[in-house]
């Protein structure tokens, strides 16, 4: 689990901030690509990420399944 103080995550787009080019900045900040790359990098190495507000911020919950070694 990740969070931090910063006011937390507009919840009209919380559910949607993992779709590429998604982002709360301007066109010339950001391009709304990290939480999307993100996503794709842990989903292909059969984790999950999610986030919600809590507090003051946003948590993030980033879950990944330990391989099973074959004997």
């Amino acid at each position: 689990n990740i969070c931090d103080n910063a006011g937390g995550i507009d919840p009209q787009i919380i559910k949607q901030i993992f779709n590429s080019n998604v982002t709360t900045k301007s066109k010339d900040k950001g391009t709304g690509m990290g939480l999307y790359l993100s996503y794709l990098i842990i989903k292909k190495n059969n984790g999950k990420i999610g986030a919600k507000n809590c507090d003051n911020g946003a948590c993030f919950k980033i879950s990944i399944k330990k391989e099973q070694n074959e004997t």
